[in-house]
């Protein structure tokens, strides 16, 4: 059937040859005596291709087929692909062209002229001068502001769009020694994920793991649980994360007081939200690793500022330890059960008598794990781990004897004199013995005796900055000035109300 002349433009391989087209359907009758196929009137076209000129030239549409044996092919393809990725082309493989493209683009960018970066709205970059506190919001969560939300944000920050970014010659290099770099694998193990923590809070857990771990053990080069398990637990642990930038910020504020005030008021609701938990909140919300290394790290925080407020903090840890059995054993059980030994040991003397004696007179290798080490036989910290056990439990035998009579123990202080004197001011794990020290200067009536003390205490306070022991020299002439009319030992809560370690 032909169609009135004007109503239809013809087929497209007439309109190719120039002549008009009958346009008779299907198959207009010129096509038919030249013997091609006709398109049909209309001059649409359709290609068996993709395109039939460039680059995809002559490439066929790719069809799907569900068939099991092709899905196996496929996979096949694929990992060999994968085993054999393609080759990376280097800066040094570049065409000369190409080099001096990017060599005018370097140059342009020196200059100042950004073709592809956009600039940014001022109103874009808020800054804040002054700290603002964190502030609770419900029994879980804590909204965090201004300073405070920069220094422990963990949430994900916002990506640069393609437009945005200034691809040059060095940029990918070093994507491209990134992607080559090896990444391990667990196989038939699904990983957790970890959110991406912000700079700020990489900045306060970096700092913890410099300056404040190695100060809470004995030998930081051989291990250190504050640094190898409480951070990693802290990267999945909202309040024991909020508790380790708090700590940081606390030893931040000995050298930067605006620090000062987001510590206190972050301490303030993480405390707000430990009871808070202890009067709602189920036994497993309560007894569980959470809260034991928030406790934990807490008391860290009070040895740095020398705070009298210890106390309630260590009882309640002492009253969590007495129901930790349903936790299940790990490497994380492990170290908090020695750190809560080490702050039950050296911080029960300091709460009074009674405290005191119910801890020294137990078996001290109870208390005193957190000073052994898996060492070889003949490792050179093995003296030194030996020499500071004995002190302890020296330092030990000088309070309960205090606390039983009124006698001078000038020989016992003498052993211990000659006991520290064999470590060296500033061998490693020397700090370790501030509260050996404490202990003996607060007992000794010899000038001798006090100076040499004193100044082992000065000495760590001068390397570590740590508050409490400042703190613990201040109170000695109080303590002294009443050895003739009783025992220190006795108000020792009221005279050294910080926790000395």
């Amino acid at each position: 059937m032909s169609a009135p002349p004007g109503k239809r433009k013809g087929c497209f391989q007439c309109s190719k040859r120039r002549i008009v087209c009958d346009n008779t359907e299907p198959s207009c009758i010129k096509c038919q005596k030249k013997g091609i196929e006709c398109s049909g009137s209309g001059r649409i076209r359709f290609s068996n291709g993709v395109a039939r000129r460039g680059k995809l030239k002559g490439c066929t549409i790719p069809v799907a087929d569900l068939s099991p044996e092709s899905a196996l092919e496929t996979q096949a393809q694929a990992a060999a692909a994968a085993a054999h990725p393609r080759n990376i082309r280097w800066k040094a493989d570049q065409s000369a062209d190409a080099r001096r493209k990017n060599a005018k683009r370097r140059a342009k960018r020196d200059e100042g002229v950004t073709e592809t970066r956009a600039t940014p709205c001022a109103n874009n970059s808020p800054t804040h001068d002054d700290p603002i506190s964190p502030y609770p919001l419900d029994g879980n969560h804590f909204v965090e502001g201004d300073l405070w939300d920069r220094l422990t944000d963990t949430s994900p920050q916002p990506q640069s769009s393609l437009s945005e970014v200034d691809l040059t010659d060095e940029a990918v290099e070093e994507a491209v020694d990134l992607a080559r770099v090896p990444v391990p694998v667990v196989h038939g193990a699904i990983q957790p994920w970890i959110a991406p923590l912000s700079p700020q809070a990489r900045m306060l857990m970096s700092h913890f793991a410099d300056q404040v771990a190695p100060v809470m053990v004995v030998l930081d080069n051989v291990s250190n649980g504050y640094r190898d398990v409480l951070l990693p637990l802290a990267c999945e642990d909202e309040l024991l994360r909020t508790a380790v930038g708090v700590v940081a910020s606390q030893h931040l504020a000995l050298y930067n007081p605006s620090f000062q005030s987001a510590a206190d008021e972050g301490r303030a609701v993480i405390i707000s939200r430990l009871r808070r938990d202890s009067l709602q909140a189920s036994p497993d919300r309560v007894f569980n690793l959470s809260t034991w290394a928030t406790l934990i790290v807490l008391l860290v925080g009070e040895t740095i500022t020398g705070s009298s407020e210890y106390t309630h903090l260590l009882q309640t840890l002492m009253c969590l330890i007495q129901n930790v059995g349903q936790i299940a054993p790990s490497a994380a059980h492990d170290f908090l059960n020695q750190q809560s030994h080490m702050f039950e040991f050296l911080g029960q003397p300091m709460l009074g008598e009674a405290h005191g004696v119910q801890a020294l007179r137990l078996p001290l290798d109870h208390y005193l794990d957190w000073t052994y080490y898996d060492l070889p036989s003949d490792s050179e910290h093995n003296k030194l781990l030996h020499i500071s056990r004995i002190a302890f439990i020296k330092a030990s035998q000088i309070y309960l004897g205090r606390v039983t009579s009124n006698q001078d123990q000038w020989a016992l202080l003498e052993e211990l004199k000659q006991l520290v004197s064999q470590i060296d001011p500033e061998q490693m794990g020397s700090h370790a013995l501030v509260w050996v020290c404490f202990i003996a200067a607060a007992d000794s009536t010899d000038p001798e005796h006090r100076r040499f003390f004193v100044d082992r205490m000065n000495r760590v306070f001068t390397k570590t900055k740590f508050h409490n022991i400042s703190a613990g020299i201040q109170s000695l002439p109080a303590i002294w000035s009443q050895q003739a009319s009783g025992r220190w030992t006795q108000n020792l809560a009221k005279l050294a109300p910080t926790l000395i370690m």
